[in-house]
């Protein structure tokens, strides 16, 4: 027992064997509590909070154990004074120092968990809080210079934060990307006009995919090539995008696209047309219609001039009537047939629809399946679907 004190006095009486104890107690102190407060945390956090990154548990844990540590050796040194009062000064501020410095890493880290949490939410899955977080975070990180340099100076934070006055010029120019990103944040959070998984398009960025990230300067977005885009948050107050997310939520994809008829194929229908159609489901009940209103008239050939009736007429309300009972296109929104004003490559007809499935693959499909029927059934119509002249067409030419 005497040679233990007779060690400390020798260790007390010298500065830097005090000071290299200190130490010494610091490293394993932190090293003994980050064990023991990683095999708790890897326990409990799980446990209250779902988490599951071990990187994120494995930082909590350090700055716990850094707060302990530093704890201990500040209490042991207030307990066994024996160094000079500066160093004695300088050892108590880089202590205070670091116990804020982890402190404030703590709390970001706590918030790190606040927004896991809320991502695995199903009623915030699409809402993301990240960019509210990150202004938490400088927050919690400017408070902490602010004490750190209160502690330096032996000054009241109040008087630190007052004499900010002075350069708040200089910190609006150095934080003036960050302020724009946070109102760009705000605006495109709260206006729920983007949202987490939400599909865009970006034309002048050639951008299309997923939005899987909205931080506070940047929203990442995966594009359909599996590549990555990152675009400033405030570049969607300013530049000009697509957000189809809301023809999801409608429950309705459009089909707009046009085929186009040889012009020199359509002509006034004839009766034996006429007669060729008449028991097709799709037709049956617009030729009764025309036939009723025909009358007493016996020559249908002419009626059909009198009145209009074309094979490119015929044809439109065919493919209407055969949409309307393939049961994937939806008949409670617009479904049009209509031609629009020629061009040099023929007429054009556009099919105007919804189909009932938003999935790509299914959109595809039903679209797909209308545009090869309309191309197989036009022939029946005495229609030609206008293409330019092919190889074949040129060789049939040449034998004619």
């Amino acid at each position: 027992m005497e040679q233990i004190i007779e060690i400390y006095n020798d260790i007390s009486e010298n500065t830097f064997l005090m000071a290299s104890f200190l130490v010494v107690i610091l490293l394993l102190t932190w090293f003994v509590g980050k064990v023991i407060f990683l095999r708790v945390a890897r326990r409990l956090l799980p446990l209250f909070t779902n988490l599951s990154d071990d990187e994120l548990i494995d930082g909590i844990a350090r700055k716990i154990a850094s707060i302990v540590a530093v704890t201990l050796v500040l209490y042991i040194n207030q307990m066994l004074p024996s160094l000079s009062d500066e160093v004695n000064i300088t050892f108590k501020t880089i202590c205070w120092a670091l116990i804020i410095i982890n402190v404030a890493a703590l709390v970001n880290d706590g918030l790190d968990v606040f927004i896991i949490r809320q991502s695995k939410k199903i009623l915030h899955r699409n809402n993301s809080i990240k960019g509210y977080i990150e202004i938490a975070k400088i927050i919690v990180w400017i408070i902490s210079f602010i004490l750190i340099i209160a502690l330096m100076t032996e000054q009241s934070p109040i008087i630190i934060i007052s004499s900010f006055g002075a350069i708040a010029a200089v910190l609006m120019f150095v934080f003036q990307h960050t302020l724009l990103s946070f109102v760009a944040n705000i605006l495109v959070s709260n206006g729920k006009v983007l949202k987490l998984y939400d599909w865009i398009e970006l034309p002048s960025s050639n951008i299309s995919g997923e939005v899987i990230d909205i931080a506070l300067h940047t929203i990442t977005v995966r594009n359909w090539d599996n590549t990555i885009s990152r675009i400033p948050t405030k570049d969607f107050l300013t530049e000009k995008y697509t957000n189809w997310q809301p023809m999801f939520s409608s429950g309705g994809r459009r089909i707009k696209r046009s085929f186009y008829i040889d012009q020199s194929s359509i002509s006034f229908a004839t009766e034996n047309l006429f007669n060729e159609l008449k028991n097709t489901p799709p037709l049956r009940q617009s030729i009764e219609s025309m036939l009723e209103a025909r009358g007493e008239i016996g020559d249908v050939n002419e009626w059909m001039i009198n009145n209009g009736v074309t094979n490119l007429q015929l044809f439109r309300k065919y493919i209407l009537n055969w949409i309307k009972l393939r049961g994937d296109v939806r008949t409670d929104m617009y479904l049009v047939i209509r031609t629009m004003p020629p061009t040099p490559n023929g007429l054009p007809v556009e099919i105007y629809c919804f189909t009932r499935s938003t999935t790509w693959v299914d959109y595809e499909e039903v679209q797909s399946e209308i545009f090869e029927y309309v191309n197989a059934s036009a022939n029946y119509f005495k229609l030609r679907i206008y293409q330019h002249p092919a190889g074949s067409d040129l060789a049939n030419l040449k034998y004619q």
